[in-house]
């Protein structure tokens, strides 16, 4: 299988994977916290489509570079920081940077684990499905 598929593969493996562990992730935090259920059930739809759109680049780097599982995590991990930068220079104000940046801790728990885990995953099935 070439570069190609391998990406496109990874990419979709990765944005199901991911969407699901990180809607899952966040509902469970969201309901351990206190929120009704359905209001955590849909900001963990929402948390899950950023989490899709991450695996999907998570998997997509997978496959295509065939990075085993550290690596993998890796980039789940340069993912995580990626969005966390995002989210600190898009919604703050540099009168408000600490702000911003001590908020950030959720962004790296709702995206950091389902990340790291998408990228052990999808190089682990990229590996299984190439082994002769």
């Amino acid at each position: 299988m070439n570069k190609l598929k391998q990406g496109l593969l990874g990419s979709l493996l990765g944005a199901v994977i991911g969407f699901g562990l990180t809607a899952l992730l966040f509902v469970v935090l969201a309901l351990l916290d206190g929120a009704a259920a359905g209001k955590a059930l849909g900001f963990g739809l929402a948390v899950g489509v950023a989490g899709g759109v991450m695996g999907g680049l998570v998997g997509l780097a997978v496959g295509a570079l065939d990075l085993g599982p550290l690596r993998g995590a890796l980039a789940g991990v340069v993912a995580t920081l990626v969005a966390v930068a995002f989210y600190v220079l898009v919604f703050g104000s540099p009168d408000h940077l600490g702000h911003f940046l001590r908020e950030s801790g959720i962004v790296l728990l709702a995206l950091g684990p389902p990340a790291v885990l998408t990228g052990m995953l999808i190089a682990a099935i990229q590996r299984r499905l190439h082994t002769p």
